[in-house]
Order: structure tokens, then sequence, then C-alpha cells
């Protein structure tokens, strides 16, 4: 039986993720940040200047900031001063500076051509206008509409019962499964003053409603499962991705001593993202190294010419089984030995695919750890008189599956499965959490839906701290910094100073018939 690995797991997740770009989006040649506050309006550039007796609106409506700001610098109260002031006010809402804007809205009262523009600056100024930040509001962004509905209705069922945050008012918001959606949501979120956001699920919804969120300057927690965050845009993740997954895998088989490991994947986003990230770790970690990367098509029929390049079973590329396919042209396959590098073989796929491509395993000759004690001698005459390696399966989350067992036969007998989420096998508080949810919905909880539910209790638990302050947003984003759950459905989980939550992935074992907590 292998040994314990939760103690070194816990600071897989700690790791450094790679670089994120920001996610504020910003026209080249604008520099502001979304938590620059102006208290004027800001001044011309030195050196840059207009020739306003030339100005028409046609003129104006090309200008660029600078231009703007040396125009209205020239110009005073002059006529276009207020038609300028316009075009710089929305060039300022265009970058998310509403403070400008709003300042460049109140200069132009005083220009000589107001009345010429006054319903333009009428309605910008009240499409700039901030509704008043209600604490106890917070927005949830999911796909309770579309083709991702069914995910968004579980969530949803999920997040309702969360049991902290005293007064929190849960405001469910559809983004259809859509970046537009997640955009529209949004903006209705800051319409209704909300004190934060949770969600979207979605990598690109999510994208699109971090980037307009941190223009409003409202916190945001996201349920999309990708690395990423920005805590100084406000942005956060509260859930895990399959890059958590892998890096955890790879500090398994340290604590574990599997000191070669390889990863086979499928050919989709999910697979390449846990792949490159099991690669990375691997090399930042001491008695670990990757001898063994492939990858197969998940939407193909047939996975075999896949596995065979994974394992080197192509005679072309490997004399050794040439040559014993010569001397062998009937059962040549069923009968090689094949030279495995690898001691730990990760496999991050859902767990239909995942018995599939586990099957194939032992078909072509690779001896899988199944039992503590195995049978030395048995093994070498197997294998015509030498010892192969045994190789320890592992899997992630897409594995936890009842059906698992059955599917995969003997084939996954001892494999390993990491979760952050282990259903009643993770202790009282899940299994409270998945009794409640079955009464609610008359189904069990996915991981993704107990993870959404700890991301709840851990936002409410940040809007409790934040409802007294002057600026709740501003401490709703502090307090989101700092923000940990002791006890959670998925374990104790702490937000990182990247802005991304940490948790201690739970591991099961496939024994029989059943996955039970590895010991």
């Amino acid at each position: 039986m292998i040994r314990n690995a939760l103690p070194c797991l816990v600071v897989l997740a700690c790791g450094p993720k790679q670089p994120q770009g920001s996610w504020i989006e910003r026209d080249s040649d604008m520099h502001a940040t979304p938590h620059e506050t102006h208290t004027g309006i800001t001044g011309a550039p030195a050196g840059v200047r207009v020739d306003v007796s030339k100005l028409d609106a046609a003129t104006i409506d090309q200008l660029d900031d600078a231009s703007a700001a040396a125009a209205l610098a020239q110009l005073g109260d002059k006529k276009p001063a207020a038609r300028v002031a316009l075009r710089a006010a929305r060039l300022a809402h265009h970058r998310g500076d509403d403070a400008e804007a709003r300042a460049l809205i109140a200069r132009a009262a005083s220009a000589a051509d107001e009345s010429e523009v006054h319903g333009e600056l009428t309605a910008l100024g009240a499409a700039l206008a901030t509704a008043p930040v209600d604490v106890n509001v917070v927005a949830v962004l999911l796909p309770l509409s579309g083709r991702y509905a069914s995910l968004g209705t579980e969530l949803k069922a999920a997040i309702e019962l969360a049991t902290v945050g005293g007064k929190a008012k849960w405001v469910f918001l559809d983004t259809k499964g859509e970046p537009d959606g997640a955009v529209a949501a949004v903006e209705s979120a800051a319409k209704r003053g909300a004190v934060a956001i949770l969600g979207p699920v979605g990598t690109r919804e999510a994208v699109a409603a971090a980037r307009v969120a941190a223009m409003h300057q409202i916190p945001i927690g996201l349920l999309a499962p990708a690395d990423g965050a920005d805590p100084s845009a406000g942005v956060f993740r509260l859930v895990s991705s399959p890059g958590d997954e892998a890096r955890a895998v790879v500090h398994l088989a340290q604590e574990d001593h599997f000191p070669t490991i390889a990863v086979f994947a499928p050919r989709d986003d999910v697979g390449q993202e846990a792949a490159e990230a099991f690669a990375a770790e691997a090399k930042k970690v001491a008695d670990v190294r990757v001898t063994a990367v492939g990858s197969y098509d998940p939407t193909g029929g047939n996975l075999e010419p896949d596995v065979k390049r994974f394992l080197n079973l192509i005679p072309a590329t490997n004399p050794r089984l040439a040559e014993h396919m010569a001397r062998n042209r009937k059962n040549g396959l069923k009968t090689f030995s094949p030279d495995v590098p690898f001691t730990l073989l990760y496999i991050p796929d859902r767990y239909d695919r995942a018995a599939i491509v586990a099957a194939f395993l032992p078909y072509y000759g690779v001896e899988l750890r199944q039992r503590e004690n195995i049978d030395a001698n048995k093994l070498q005459r197997k294998h015509g008189g030498h010892i192969p390696q045994v190789v320890q399966l592992v899997g992630g989350a897409g594995w936890h599956h009842p059906s698992l067992p059955t599917r995969g036969g003997a084939a996954v007998q001892g494999a390993l499965i990491l979760d952050f989420y282990a259903g009643d096998a993770g202790g009282d508080l899940a299994a409270g959490f998945s009794a409640a949810f079955q009464r609610k919905t008359g189904r069990t909880p996915s991981g993704a839906a107990a993870e959404a539910h700890d991301a709840a209790n851990m936002v409410a638990k940040a809007r409790m701290v934040a409802a007294a302050a002057k600026d709740p947003r501003s401490a709703m984003r502090t307090a989101l910094a700092s923000a940990k759950l002791d006890d959670g459905v998925c374990g104790p989980a702490a937000m990182q100073p990247d802005g991304e939550v940490a948790r201690t992935p739970l591991v099961l074992e496939v024994e029989g018939d059943t996955l039970i907590a590895a010991p």
C-alpha cells in the first residue's frame, strides 16, 4: 500500500504559476490603471499643440487623449470646449477611467457650446452614474440558460446551500455560457451595486467578466478552472485547475519516491494544460524526472495507435521489438516485454476514456502496481527472465466516478486518484453537504458543485468583514486576498499571494469495486 502523501501536498497549489497577462484590456496608448482615481482632469502633455481654429465636429471625433487635453487647455471655456470635453470623456470611459470621464463632463458645463452637445453629455453622464454599493448583494454569474444550463443549475443549488455570511444576498445573473453574456451580467451587477461577484465558470466568460469587473472596481471570485488571477485588480480564482491537479501528482511522486514519472494526456485544452503544468513542476522538484510525455486523440474511436507510439511499440523505431516480432510473427506484440522508462504514469482524463487507456497497458505488457507484495519470480518468468518496471497509475478528479472499477477492471485496481472533493469519503462536512445537495436536487454533487459551495462560503465570510467599511468594495478586495476556510467540503483552503486558492487534495485508491481513502 502506498504511504500517505497528504503532508507534502499541502504546498502544491502554492507553487508559482505561469505568469499571466493583465486582466485589464487597454488601448496601447492608454496607461491608467483600474484602481487609479483622479481628483481633477489630466493636464495637457508637454509640447502637444492643436490648431483650435480648425476644430469642427468631425475633426474633434478623431482626437486622441493627448490632443483633446491640449485643445481643452488652449480653449478654456471657449467654443468648442464642450464638444472636445465630450470626446475626452468618451475616451476616458473607454479605457475604464470613469472618474476622469465624470470630471470632464462637469468641466463641459461652463463651456460656451454646452447647449449644442447637452443631450450627449447628459446621456454619457447617465451611463457613468454609479449605483450605491449594497454590502449585502453578491452577484453570482452562472450559465442558467443555453448549452451549459445544467452546470449552472447545479452550481446555483450548491451556492444556495452556503451556510455562512449572515445577510449575504445572492443575486443570480445568467451569462448564457457566453463572453458577451458574462459582460452584460457584470454590467447588471454594477447597476445593482453588488459588493462583489462570484463566477463565471467558463474560461472565456471569466476573462471577459474579469476585465469589466476590474474596470468597475468590483472584486470578482472566478469559478473557472484555469490558472490565472490578479489580486491588484481584484481578480481571484476560487476553484482548482487542471494545472493544480498535475502539480499535485508531481508532489505525490516525490513524497512516495517515484523517481521517474510520465504523463499520457488527451489532446484537448484540459489535457494540454495538465501535461504542461506536470512537466514544468517536475523541473522544480528534487528527485523527480519526467521520462515520457505522450498524448492521444480523445475524439477518435481508436486509441491503439497513440498507445503504441507512447510505449515505443513501433518496430521501425524499436530494434528490439522488430527482432522479437521477426521471431514471433503471430503474437509478437502480445508477448513482447516493453522497456518502460517510468515508475508512475499520470492520465489526466475522465473516467470512461481513462479506463480504456488503462486497459491497453497490461495488454501490451506493462505491469501495473496493484498490490503491495509483488511476486518477483512470477514476473521474471512472465517477462522472459527479466523483472520489468512496475508502474503506479494515477488519475485526477475525472477518474472519481463509481463506475471506474467496473469499466477499468483489473487494470485500475490499485490506481490512485487525486481529487479536491472526495464526497462521503472526505469527512463529516463533505458527507453533510452531499446529503443536503441530494435532498435539494435529487442527485449527487459533482466536484465542481462542491468547490463552488466552498467558494461561496469564502466570499460570504469576506463580505462580513467588508460590510462595515467606508469603502466596502476595497475592503472586500482586501478580505478576499487573505480569505481562508479552516474547513470546507473540499477541505481547508487559503488564498495565496497570486490570488489563487490553494487546498490539499485527497488521495483515493481503487480497491475492489470501491474508491477508498488512501492510508
